[in-house]
């Protein structure tokens, strides 16, 4: 598959995870909001990782790969927030508005990191 075709699969994967959070915050159906969020989740870590290999091998020789650098871990990280996020949410351990905040930020934050790709 093209480059394209892995940022558009990512970008589907990331709304259908939001979808599935904001799912799980209405009064019914959480069950389908949580098979959209995992769902989204599985889209979105697959068609990341087709990304870095594509990008691997566009790298020039002797040029370190992708998976060393501290955005690709940041990322990750904030993927695995995500993915917590309604676990939190459905044991009440978190606020609903909080839920709605985090995830907010953490989208910010995956977006920042994917599209500025900064060196740190």
């Amino acid at each position: 598959m093209s480059l394209p075709v892995y940022h558009f699969l990512h970008l589907i994967g990331l709304i259908l995870v939001f979808i599935g959070i904001g799912g799980l915050l209405s009064s019914e159906g959480a069950k389908k909001a949580m098979m959209w969020h995992g769902i989204g989740l599985v889209i979105s870590l697959v068609s990341g990782f087709g990304l870095l290999a594509k990008y691997n091998k566009l790298l020039p020789e002797g040029a370190p790969s992708f998976y060393t650098y501290h955005w690709i871990w940041a990322k990750f990280a904030l993927w695995l927030v995500l993915g917590f996020l309604p676990v939190l949410a459905k044991r009440r351990v978190i606020a609903a508005p909080l839920v709605v905040l985090i995830a907010a930020i953490c989208g910010a934050g995956l977006a920042a990191l994917g599209y500025f790709k900064p060196q740190f």
